[in-house]
């Protein structure tokens, strides 16, 4: 067996890919322990974007229909 050399490049390498991994991991678990959590705060957040945007995409799409019938 032969001996490789190390670069700082490859030093540098291996510690990102071992923080990922071990990142990874860790998303892996939390999701399984926590996967009711997690959902409830998705489905919470995602009904409150809709009603905070609702309102907005109503007022624009009212403003453009007025828009075109002042130009019929």
């Amino acid at each position: 067996m032969d001996y490789q050399a190390i670069t700082v490049w490859t030093v540098i390498k291996r510690f990102l890919i071992g923080w990922a991994i071990a990142g990874a991991l860790l998303v892996v678990v939390s999701c399984i322990k926590y996967k009711e959590f997690i959902v409830t705060a998705f489905a919470n957040n995602t009904w409150a974007w809709i009603n905070a945007v609702m309102p907005i995409v109503i007022i624009v799409f009212a403003i453009g229909y007025i828009i075109r019938s002042l130009f019929r």
